[in-house]
């Protein structure tokens, strides 16, 4: 039935556009702005309010997230060892690379601070792009919770939320509201047809909807798993894709982008 409605309230666009070099466009990751969306991935693209590619400026090296703070983007790149500092036109003004033990994987931001992860289980902060502060997670937890490689973060509502996978490979997810000090694990349990249940997909990216009061974490096999604040009120629906990279709201509706190049605007 979810697989339904996504069809009927929804576009689905193919990736079949090009970018002024007749390079195809393959987007990972968006921020919504007041004309619609800014996205990035082997270009640096804008979108309008119903998804369409309007305009796009060819990436030294493709990006895997993006976040925004005050007028500015702030990227991830395929390599991860750098955070890259984006004008609105496109142009990469600073190239940060913070002293970290692993490799950066994804980026956020909420109201204030800026937030990014990486695959060593590293929890980093800043409030300017430049001056960063540093939570060691997996240090900071040892022998309380497992060591954990993060993959995706997000912010809103007052809360932070990363997300990753243990050393045997199950997802995780755990959340902050004290300033990124202190954290506690959300149990990614759900009901389906009255049957307990416990995600096993392993998660590629996470989202807030402020709208819906809600943490999504996005996940291969098309797995989105939504997270209201009441955490017995988890819910999954499932998008005909291999990865959901990420779920971007502008209001009501809501831009999905995936792998082979899926983009999907949701309407209500």
């Amino acid at each position: 039935m979810n697989y339904l409605r996504t069809i009927l309230t929804s576009f689905l666009l193919l990736c079949s556009v090009k970018a002024a070099s007749g390079q195809e466009v393959r987007l990972y990751a968006a921020v919504a702005d007041s004309a619609g969306f800014v996205a990035v991935g082997n270009v640096f693209a804008h979108l309008d309010a119903e998804g369409n590619v309007v305009d796009t400026l060819n990436l030294d090296v493709p990006m895997v997230s993006l976040a925004e703070l005050d007028g500015w983007y702030y990227g991830v790149d395929t390599v991860g060892k750098e955070i890259l500092m984006i004008h609105e036109t496109g142009v990469i003004v600073a190239r940060i690379e913070p002293p970290l033990k692993g490799l950066l994987r994804a980026i956020a931001a909420d109201e204030k601070t800026i937030w990014a992860v990486t695959d060593a289980g590293e929890i980093i902060f800043s409030d300017n792009g430049f001056m960063w502060s540093l939570f060691d997670f997996n240090k900071q937890y040892a022998g309380f919770y497992p060591e954990m490689e993060f993959r995706a973060v997000a912010a809103g509502g007052g809360s932070v939320m990363v997300a990753g996978v243990t050393a045997d490979g199950r997802p995780a997810a755990f959340t902050s509201t004290g300033g990124g000090n202190v954290w506690s694990e959300r149990i990614l349990n759900y009901t389906k047809q009255n049957r307990p249940l416990y995600l096993n997909e392993e998660p590629a990216g996470l989202a807030f909807d402020a709208v819906q009061d809600s943490f999504y974490l996005l996940c291969k096999d098309g797995a989105v798993f939504r997270m209201p604040s009441c955490s017995h009120c988890n819910s999954i629906e499932r998008y005909p894709v291999d990865i959901v990279y990420a779920r971007v709201p502008l209001g009501f509706n809501v831009l999905l982008l995936g792998s082979d190049g899926f983009r999907l605007l949701e309407k209500p």
